[in-house]
């Protein structure tokens, strides 16, 4: 078993079927973050698809080097990551309106 697939197991009651369909890596950090990531992954729970974005990170002492999710993330069933979807235009809008104002990068 993977280090992802026991950390998940860790996070989760016990007794619960939990499947994985798809994961992408989001975003991988640079500099002193360089060991962490942020993962999108799309499981099934119960008879439900949710949306699952998570930081995850390198143990310095894993020996394969392999990704682990932390607890810092969020679960979304599929109404709410489509109403999060729907807003991103609005939120793309107010951050060049942020950056514009305050002369950010």
């Amino acid at each position: 078993m993977s280090l992802s697939a026991m950390c998940f197991r860790a996070l989760r009651p016990a007794g619960i079927q939990l499947r994985s369909v798809s994961l992408v890596d989001i975003h991988q950090g640079t500099g002193e973050r360089s060991g962490q990531l942020i993962r999108g992954q799309v499981k099934e729970f119960k008879g439900h698809v949710y949306i699952d974005v998570r930081r995850c990170f390198i143990p310095e002492d894993s020996p394969t080097k392999e990704f682990i999710p932390t607890k810092k993330g969020i679960s979304l069933n599929v109404d709410q990551f489509e109403a999060v979807a729907a807003a991103i235009p609005q939120i793309r809008e107010m951050i060049a309106d942020e950056k514009r104002e305050n002369g950010l990068h």
